[in-house]
């Protein structure tokens, strides 16, 4: 329920990432928000209210939400819908969390969850919400780099991680909406963007500081070349045995930076 909401929402926000005009005058895309928030009305909020437990708890969120419908009946500044949006996104996402948290897990299920920490518990949960295959990838990683498990390679580890990455860049910053922007250039012999033209997308449409985006950028760039070297180690030691501790402190590495992008894109706190 709530996810088919983040979905919805993603995809108001990449209607107005594409419109260039500093308000939104167009009837249709107006009325498209309008039945976004009252599909939240109608199908979200009774459960919203089961999983916070009271209607005072909602007050806040209704009147964004309220807010939403109000800017849609008049011509409005594209920027306010935007950081309108940003906040329904985080919330819908919190409560998401909380949904999905709710369910007594089964013996199995509590078995793995017991292998994760608050953060990454979190992170997987959010994960969950906007794209379940990168939630899948960053699951299985972290389980692949349990101590206990008598693992003779992290490739396959270290891929996991980059792919969990990749698929949630590629739902928040679509190939054809980063190819949009105003003198975009494909970078090198690419005939996609790269993870990094994506983030800078994602940031930009936040109103991030360069020294933001300079920081999250360098961290792709490093997932990138960490990911290269497990992948050659697996070619280039002569005992992979010798030095399987060593690849895992690797794969170790990247999951550290990968956890920083995510928390970053996905606006989740871990607090």
């Amino acid at each position: 329920m709530f996810r088919t909401l983040l979905e919805r929402i993603d995809q108001l926000e990449g209607k107005f990432r594409r419109v260039t005009a500093v308000n939104i005058n167009s009837s249709s895309l107006k009325d498209i928000a309008i039945e976004v928030a009252k599909s939240y009305f109608e199908d979200c909020r009774p459960e919203a209210v089961k999983i916070l437990g009271e209607e005072s708890a909602l007050r806040d969120l209704d009147e964004n939400w309220q807010h939403l419908i109000r800017l849609a009946h008049g011509n409005n500044p594209r920027v306010s819908y935007q950081k309108l949006l940003r906040r329904l996104r985080k919330t819908t996402a919190e409560l998401n969390v909380s949904g999905l948290s709710r369910p007594p897990p089964s013996h199995g299920e509590t078995s793995a969850a017991s292998e994760l920490t608050g953060p990454e518990v979190l992170l997987l949960q959010t994960l969950e919400g906007y794209v379940p295959s990168a939630a899948a990838s960053y699951k299985q990683g972290v389980l692949d780099l349990n101590p206990n498990q008598d693992r003779v390679s992290y490739r396959g580890t270290a891929s996991e991680f980059r792919e969990a990455l990749r698929e949630t860049m590629d739902h928040l910053a679509p190939d054809g909406d980063v190819i949009a922007q105003p003198n975009f250039k494909m970078e090198g012999n690419q005939t996609r963007p790269t993870m990094k033209q994506k983030v800078v997308f994602i940031l930009n449409s936040r109103s991030r500081s360069k020294t933001q985006r300079k920081s999250t950028e360098k961290a792709v760039e490093v997932i990138d070349a960490l990911c290269g070297d497990v992948a050659r180690a697996v070619y280039d030691r002569a005992s992979l045995a010798t030095h399987l501790e060593t690849t895992r402190a690797e794969v170790i590495k990247i999951k550290r930076y990968v956890d920083t992008v995510l928390f970053d894109l996905l606006e989740v706190s871990d607090r």
